[in-house]
């Protein structure tokens, strides 16, 4: 059951995907999409279209609200089918 602690933890999870990645080639690629991806749905067992849309779902929260609000607003996107 995704719930919005468990779409921030794939977030989180994702973005220290993309750090290592990063670090790892000295640059962000788009290809770097896919294996986080990949990445995501192994740790978290869930189809990579779940992993993906929750990751969305945290980015656009967080990028315009504080971390214990966002929750809450994924919350009730989740609880009333607007994910």
């Amino acid at each position: 059951m995704l719930d919005s602690r468990k779409c921030l933890e794939i977030y989180e999870f994702c973005q220290n995907q993309y750090k290592k990645l990063e670090k790892k080639t000295g640059f962000y690629s788009p290809k770097h999409d896919k294996v986080v991806m990949e990445l995501a749905a192994k740790e978290f067992q869930m189809s990579e279209a779940i992993i993906n849309n929750a990751f969305d779902l945290a980015a656009q929260t967080l990028s315009k609200n504080s971390k214990s609000k966002s929750e809450k607003i994924i919350r009730n996107k989740l609880i009333h089918g607007t994910f």
